[in-house]
C-alpha cells in the first residue's frame, strides 16, 4: 500500500516550480501525492475559486495519511495545518532557508515534524521556543526524503 499524501502549498504559478522540485524527491512508489495545485484554478482570484474545489481538497486531506506543507504559506495553508493538527494525522514542514513562517506561532503548535536540508536553518529551529519540542530532521540530502516520510508513517500507522 502507498502513502497517501496532501500537500500543503501555495497553488499561485510562481510556486509550483518549487512545490514540484521538493515533492519531485518522494518515491511514487512508496506515495500518493496530491498537489493541489494541480486540480485548484490557481490562476483565479481566491474569491473566485468554488465550493467544489474546497470540497475537493477536503475529501484529498480526509483520505490522505499525512500532511506536508511547504512554507511560505497564505491563510488557507494554515487552515489546513489546523485541520492535521486536531486529526491523528501527522503534519510535517518540509523547509530550507525560509524562515518567514515562524511568525505562525500556531501553525508551529500543530506541526508534528519538520524536516529540512539547511543546517542553519536546523539550528533555528532546533532554538525555536515551540519547535524545539517537535522532532526535527536534518537531512543531507532531498533524496532520504522518502525514508523519513516512511519512518514517519510507520511510526503513526504500524
Amino acid at each position: 500500500m502507498k502513502i497517501k499524501i496532501y500537500t500543503i502549498a501555495r497553488i499561485s504559478k510562481d510556486a509550483h516550480e518549487w512545490t514540484n522540485k521538493i515533492l519531485a524527491q518522494i518515491d511514487p512508489s512508496k506515495a500518493i501525492v496530491f498537489k493541489p495545485h494541480e486540480h485548484n484554478p490557481w490562476n483565479l482570484k481566491h474569491e473566485k475559486i468554488e465550493k467544489r474545489v474546497y470540497e475537493t481538497d477536503l475529501y484529498e486531506i480526509k483520505r490522505s495519511h499525512m500532511g506536508i506543507c511547504l512554507p511560505e504559506f497564505g491563510n488557507d495553508c494554515s487552515w489546513e495545518c489546523g485541520w492535521y493538527s486536531n486529526s491523528n494525522k501527522p503534519l510535517i514542514a518540509l523547509v530550507d532557508s525560509q524562515i518567514k513562517w515562524l511568525r505562525d506561532w500556531m501553525v508551529k503548535r500543530g506541526l508534528d515534524y519538520v524536516v529540512t536540508i539547511n543546517s542553519k536553518t536546523y539550528k533555528k529551529l532546533k532554538n525555536d521556543p515551540i519547535l524545539k519540542y517537535k522532532k526535527i530532521y536534518l537531512i543531507t540530502e532531498r533524496t532520504t526524503l522518502t525514508k523519513v516520510i516512511m519512518k514517519i508513517y510507520s511510526k503513526h500507522f504500524k
